[in-house]
């Protein structure tokens, strides 16, 4: 059996990933694998769905095993959540094995997962929405809140210079769902602050982050670099985009320096309900909500409380899932999982959710991460679950005093 071994086993392998991985500054020593189980226990698709065995998949690297690691489906299958080794007593960085295993070694992602980011370098976003319909869409919203607000002043800052906050949205928010940049308005102009979106750059995702091709997520994030100082704005919000904004944050460090503050919405919200800047009515939301935890903007990203705080402020009745925060349960859908071959296997994973939410007794789910709100938008439809999703400012909206 030794001898066996021996000839699979490719001793230049761990070596190979450590030179590869980003970061650099924390390459790994795959010796330091202990093989204990820790990563196992720590995720919560280990034994739920077929594949999912972080251990196996990192006692092939430590082994050597090259041709047996490449074709693990665990490559695939991890959402990169990083659960698993958020304890691992040796400190080794699951998302970003799997980022590099995926992205340097030549593996062909099934579904549309690498063609979305070729999409993003090429048009500048990762939907290939025109220029012609961006525009038509931002007027279209502002030509619907003239209506409805009667001021026909209304319109929305596009490419302001000088405005002190760059905002970012979701390709969605313009090609799928536009009634969100109505919420987003309501919001900001309540609030007084100086804002803009670009038309050189108003996509926050980057499929880099899940495929891993640094070399592609380091143009992705070069477009909005390169905008939000043309633009001479001070400070970058994201919308609600898990991925987005922990894609910004890790990318800022290894991709293309930015030292300038980066926000998620939830950040944002809190803020200028904290200052006073718009007015709340809990009474406007009666009914029980809950909140999921988005993997990148909480374990990762460590945005953790303000979320908790404005919900506090704007709905009457807020339950806490078990577990939460940073011990919170993947929803199954990250590290491009929606945009893999694999609805049944998500559908799969999606049933630790759905008896989360179940047990709180909630009425509306807040998600605050667009990647998460899909996820939870099939696992409704898949389930029958009579349960509304909605995004953190929408809530907001809702309890505002106009």
């Amino acid at each position: 059996m030794a001898l066996e071994l021996s000839k699979a086993a490719d001793p230049t392998f761990r070596d190979e990933i450590a030179q590869k991985i980003v970061p650099q500054d924390t390459r790994l020593n795959f010796n330091y694998c202990l093989s204990c189980g820790t990563c196992d226990a720590g995720c919560e698709f280990t034994g739920l769905v077929e594949g999912m065995e972080p251990r196996r998949f990192m006692r092939e690297i430590v082994l050597g095993l090259r041709e047996e690691t490449l074709n693990d489906p665990f490559v695939w299958l991890c959402n990169q959540c990083g659960r698993c080794t958020m304890e691992c007593p040796m400190g080794i960085n699951m998302p970003n094995v799997i980022r590099c295993i995926r992205g340097k070694f030549g593996l062909k992602a099934s579904g549309t997962l690498q063609e979305t980011t070729e999409m993003h370098v090429r048009t500048g976003n990762q939907m290939g929405v025109s220029l012609e319909d961006f525009v038509e869409t931002v007027e279209w919203m502002a030509e619907e809140l003239r209506d409805e607000m009667g001021d026909d002043s209304i319109k929305f800052p596009v490419d302001v210079k000088g405005a002190e906050i760059f905002l970012l949205l979701h390709p969605r928010e313009i090609g799928v769902y536009p009634e969100a940049l109505k919420t987003m308005y309501r919001i900001f102009s309540a609030a007084g602050v100086s804002w803009t979106i670009s038309t050189k750059s108003f996509d926050v995702t980057n499929f880099g982050l899940f495929d891993g091709r640094d070399d592609m997520a380091t143009k992705i994030m070069q477009f909005t670099v390169d905008a939000f100082k043309d633009l001479g704005c001070q400070r970058l919000v994201c919308t609600e985009c898990g991925h987005g904004y922990w894609a910004l944050v890790f990318g800022a460090k290894n991709w293309v320096p930015f030292e300038y503050p980066i926000l998620h919405m939830v950040e944002f919200l809190a803020e200028i309900i904290k200052d006073g800047r718009i007015k709340v009515d809990k009474s406007k939301n009666p009914e029980r909500v809950t909140l999921h935890d988005p993997c990148n903007v909480v374990r990762k990203g460590g945005v953790v409380e303000p979320q908790r705080y404005v919900l506090s402020q704007v709905v009457e009745d807020f339950v806490e899932m078990w577990p939460n925060r940073e011990y919170n349960i993947c929803c199954g859908g990250g590290g491009g999982a929606l945009a893999l071959d694999q609805k049944r296997v998500r559908m799969q994973k999606a049933l630790l959710k759905k008896q989360q939410i179940e047990r709180t007794g909630a009425k509306i789910l807040v998600s605050p991460c667009h990647n998460c709100f899909d996820q939870f938008t099939d696992m409704k439809r898949e389930y029958k679950m009579p349960i509304q999703i909605k995004y953190l400012m929408e809530m907001v909206d809702n309890a505002l005093v106009r």
